[in-house]
């Protein structure tokens, strides 16, 4: 039998489906959005999920209605750090933490404390030291702030599907640590260059506006790095108490460098959630057709797109 593991889409997300590659399984995957998990669950549930020996979901707050049904399954496992999800817990087949060690922890460093049990070839010390290093950017606890970084730009250098067959490779190599190409080295240099130009347009471009009560910066963003985006104009407008960046193609990410404010309850008056100097919540189909139709005024939607 196989396994299906859902997760989400950024680095906490896609290398819980590089570990599931290292354990040589058959798996299938499906990389979702915050407000995709409601739907995802739907379709789901109408399919024979008997098939799977496994169903892993990873780095996901699943809502209590889509529990009422997985609590029925018998081949489930969470394993999730988001403080809006700890609820879960009274579950036994969930496994929500906000710390580890002491440190703050990620969905996969929890994914991984399970599977290196049963797969012993994923106890590698470089193996370790990735997932340690996607743990950091994830959660903003560094212990080498570059190499997480770097990290977290390669998603973005590769495209998702690129970078999880190569670190699947590169993974099983016996080295002590993970380790940058050459050519990674090279173009993260050239790219680093790029970024520093690129915040510094949006931080001329940010638009201050209240919303629920709290200061918030507002800038338009696509495919970035959103935690370091994020980080750099709440450092630079300390005026505020935190930083709305909207990607109209799939999210609204929320940033603080604020110890007294909760980027995660302000996510969650707008249906999303996540940790408390980082969050996020969807952006809909309903909300690009808004757009549209505010800024062009006169618009008929066309069925299917045609004529």
């Amino acid at each position: 039998m196989k396994d299906l593991l859902i997760t989400h889409t950024d680095l906490d997300g896609i290398s819980p489906i590089i570990l599931m590659n290292l354990t040589k399984r058959k798996f299938d995957f499906k990389s979702i959005e915050i407000n995709e998990i409601e739907s995802t669950f739907i379709e789901l549930f109408k399919t024979d999920l008997k098939v799977y020996e496994h169903i892993y979901i990873v780095d996901l707050t699943i809502p209590e209605t889509v529990y009422e049904t997985l609590k029925e399954l018998n081949n489930v496992l969470v394993f999730d750090h988001h403080e809006t999800h700890l609820y879960a817990n009274k579950f036994d087949f969930v496994t929500v933490k906000i710390k580890e060690f002491d440190r703050p922890t990620c969905g996969t460093e929890l994914f991984y404390n399970y599977l290196k049990e049963i797969y012993k070839n994923l106890d590698t010390p470089m193996i370790r030291d990735y997932v340690d290093l996607v743990r950091q950017i994830d959660t903003w606890d560094f212990t080498d702030i570059e190499m997480a970084k770097n990290i977290g730009s390669l998603p973005i250098i590769y495209g998702k599907k690129e970078y999880i067959k190569l670190l699947s490779k590169r993974l099983t190599k016996n080295k002590e640590k993970f380790e940058l190409t050459a050519f990674e080295k090279r173009y993260l240099k050239i790219k680093k260059e790029e970024e520093k130009n690129f915040i510094e347009n949006k931080n001329k471009q940010l638009m201050k506006y209240k919303i629920a009560g709290r200061k918030c910066g507002i800038v338009f963003a696509g495919n970035c790095n959103k935690s370091e985006l994020g980080n750099v104009l709440a450092t630079n407008n300390p005026d505020i108490d935190l930083i709305v960046i909207i990607d109209t193609t799939k999210a609204v990410s929320y940033r603080t460098t604020r110890d007294d404010v909760e980027c995660n309850k302000f996510a969650e008056l707008f249906g999303g959630g996540g940790h408390q100097k980082a969050s996020g919540s969807g952006f809909t189909d309903e909300m690009r057709e808004e757009i549209i139709k505010n800024y062009f005024k006169d618009v008929k939607r066309l069925e299917d797109n045609k004529n």
